[in-house]
């Protein structure tokens, strides 16, 4: 079990999560702004260079000694995108000083390191080039190898073709053709807007009977809090749209965007559920049905984004059974239109997402993630269970019948 509370430090929210799970302490410093192309891609390099040099390690394996010095410490950084924003997390989990015999404040001295790493970026100068041209090689070469990798193209080429005109079509990590413009400036001045303006919150999770807001005070400080509104995409109605490319592939990606009509957190549960019927499950209808009974797709599933109103559906299949397969999704998805499940199906659903819930609470990360999207909806962990309880039959086929076809992107052979 866990419990959780809410302090204000030098004006940013900061959510203490005391549980006795873990003999570690994780430290998550969370920052969201809307997502722009013309930002993202700077944001994902920012928070990469800031976990490899600081001001007070010159080299990434400095660095990296200190940490492992220190117990086995471990600092990550990672991009995502939520409803209509896009965050950059930084996460330092570390030893609890409970379970070390010397006389050590681990929490003191791994705040410092956060600290440092927040802050350095204010003092990139031309000492720092080399190090930052690196950075945006690596960067350039990392999304080169996603484009090598067909799944990934073909969903990011279905991204482009159903979101056109809107900023969901952009990846988290950024858009290969904008790096090579990027300079260290740019990057200092997307460090200086994160740290003022982005809203900012400092999540702490483990055994914290020790711990104070004293020891977090100065991480970040702002004269005020800053709190954005968190929002999805309003639904729109939808043209359908189809297309075809060809590359030299041995297995065709069939991939296919719907958008869904909720406007309510009954609704987006209930989407939930239904996503988990149809394809994002291995007891799912795409997965029995077409998979293996079929034997149409090498690998298909489902997933949805609820709060934005979106599902997809991505198989790899052989080219010359694209247009069976396709047919084959659709008539899942009218199963569960037409309510054609079964009650005991439903349950089983159910119960299957409130055990991998309860799996996610016992992983530190997994606990704070779930934690921060607590926040951002201001909700609990009884809600959400009150909202899966309330999911039947007729929710299902409601929500269901609120799913409307946008865009079939097919790579296949040539």
């Amino acid at each position: 079990m866990y419990n959780v509370q809410s302090k204000t430090i030098d004006n940013i929210p900061t959510v203490f999560i005391h549980t006795e799970k873990f003999k570690t302490i994780n430290v998550k410093v969370q920052f969201r702004s809307r997502l722009e192309r013309d930002r993202v891609s700077k944001r994902y390099l920012l928070s990469r260079m800031m976990v490899k040099k600081t001001g007070s390690f010159d080299t990434e394996s400095e660095f990296l000694k200190y940490l492992a010095h220190h117990y086995g410490a471990h600092l990550t950084s990672a991009v995502t995108k939520k409803g209509r924003d896009h965050l950059v997390s930084f996460n330092l989990e570390f030893i609890n000083s409970r379970f070390v015999k010397e006389d050590l404040n681990l929490l003191e001295k791994m705040t410092e390191v956060l600290k440092d790493v927040l802050k350095t970026p204010f003092d990139y100068g031309v000492e720092d080039a080399q190090f930052f041209e690196r950075e945006k090689r690596l960067y350039i070469n990392r999304l080169k190898g996603l484009k090598d990798n067909k799944a990934q193209k073909s969903f990011e080429n279905l991204l482009n073709v159903m979101f056109e005109d809107e900023p969901y079509k952009y990846l988290s990590h950024g858009v290969l053709e904008d790096i090579e413009k990027i300079t260290l400036e740019d990057i200092k001045d997307e460090h200086e807007e994160m740290m003022k303006n982005d809203e900012a919150v400092i999540l702490i999770a483990g055994h914290l009977d020790e711990v104070t807001g004293v020891s977090l005070k100065g991480l970040i400080a702002r004269d005020e809090t800053i709190r954005l509104p968190y929002e999805g995409y309003s639904f729109k109605e939808v043209t359908e749209k189809e297309q075809t490319d060809h590359e030299s592939v041995e297995q065709a990606k069939l991939n296919i965007g719907f958008r869904v009509n909720v406007d309510s957190t009954e609704e987006r549960m209930a989407l939930n559920v239904a996503n988990q019927m149809f394809g994002g499950s291995a007891t799912s209808y795409l997965f029995k049905n077409i998979r293996e009974k079929e034997s149409l797709a090498y690998q298909i599933h489902s997933q949805t984004d609820i709060k934005n109103g979106f599902l997809f559906v991505l198989a790899g299949i052989s080219p010359d059974q694209v247009e069976k397969a396709k047919s084959a999704v659709f008539h899942e998805l009218e199963r569960i239109k037409d309510g054609d499940f079964t009650d005991e199906f439903l349950s089983e659903t159910k119960h299957l997402m409130q055990v991998n819930r309860n799996e996610i609470v016992d992983k530190p990360k997994g606990l704070i993630a779930l934690v921060y999207n607590q926040y951002l909806s201001d909700s609990t962990d009884g809600d959400w269970e009150k909202l899966l309880n309330k999911v039947d039959h007729e929710l299902i086929v409601k929500v269901a019948n609120q799913i409307h076809l946008d865009t079939v992107y097919t790579l296949t052979g040539k």
